[in-house]
């Protein structure tokens, strides 16, 4: 299939801007970025913040708070966007070339939860949410040793799609296909190695099911909850958290997720699933600013089974 032009013309749009505004002075890229943010509130991805936010919080905020939380939500998406640049930057090469990651995501104590899954010889089978900077918390982990790879979607016939991946070989993580075979992913973790999958979004590709999110029916993937029965592994919930104050990034890490072995067979990965998404509940609540309200995350349930695709299979 031949690819399209405009998908051609945006791919060539995206190196054009990351060209430049990587090697802008950092003033400047954030300004020109924060601009940015202000005239995406013209467009309909402002709409459906706006809609989500209404959705989520209902009376507990007027018009007047939820079009301040979307501005904040702009903002944000804009210093993400920054820090992407300054990561697609980095010399694989150099290890001194990443340096500022660390200088910009501190670890809390919580990272021992991490340290002793590794001491145990397990590999690492980590959940997050579209929350502060998933990029930074992948980065952030490499820095600190822990190799390994995350599940992602590329698309076919968009040279755009290529952005995220070689971004994340330059910092030193590798990106798996969701279309891959699951053993793929085992093997990864059968090295003692991370894999990262980012599951709060409704993808209706992918098998999942129908269960509470922030109070709200929405469709949730079963891949993780089917990789933790096939690996024996527990979820581990990560999140990487700009501070409030300082600016700066925390990087903190939950208890582990595990199947619960008292429940029938049947109900365990709902179950897992269904705490998962607790969890995520908590982290935006905690910090609404930093998630992906601009997402289509309650879209209706697909009409049929979807297509097992990686993670996916029972």
């Amino acid at each position: 299939m031949a690819v399209k032009a405009r998908r051609i013309w945006r791919a060539r749009l995206l190196r054009g801007l990351e060209w430049t505004l990587a090697r802008s002075p950092a003033a400047l890229r954030d300004s020109l970025l924060d601009g940015a943010a202000g005239l995406a509130r013209f467009t309909r991805y402002e709409q459906r913040t706006l809609a989500n936010l209404e959705r989520v919080y209902g009376t507990e905020l007027d018009l007047d708070a939820r079009r301040q939380l979307a501005r904040d939500v702009r903002r944000h998406a804009a210093l993400q966007v920054g820090n992407w640049l300054e990561l697609s930057r980095i010399r694989s090469d150099q290890r001194s070339s990443g340096e500022w990651i660390e200088r910009r995501v501190r670890l809390d104590a919580s990272f021992e939860r991490l340290e002793r899954e590794r001491r145990a010889g397990r590999g690492l089978l980590i959940v997050t949410a579209h929350l502060g900077d998933w990029e930074l918390l992948c980065a952030r982990l490499a820095r600190a040793g822990f190799p390994g790879a995350v599940v992602g979607y590329q698309r076919r016939n968009d040279p755009a799609s290529a952005f995220l991946p070689r971004m994340r070989r330059a910092y030193g993580v590798q990106t798996l296909d969701q279309s891959e075979p699951p053993r793929r992913a085992l093997e990864i973790l059968q090295r003692g190695e991370v894999l990262g999958l980012v599951t709060d979004l409704a993808v209706v590709r992918l098998r999942g099911e129908v269960l509470p999110f922030l109070g709200q029916p929405a469709w949730t993937i079963r891949a993780p909850a089917a990789l933790a029965r096939a690996s024996g592994l527990p979820l581990m919930p990560v999140r990487c958290v700009r501070e409030r104050g300082t600016g700066d990034f925390v990087l903190s890490v939950e208890e582990g997720l595990a199947l619960d072995p008292a429940l029938p067979p049947g109900e365990r990965i709902s179950d897992l699933l269904r705490r998962q998404n607790e969890v995520f509940g908590c982290w935006i609540r905690a910090a609404p600013e930093q998630w992906a309200w601009h997402q289509e995350r309650w879209k209706p349930a697909p009409p049929l089974p979807r297509l097992d695709l990686i993670l996916d299979r029972p």
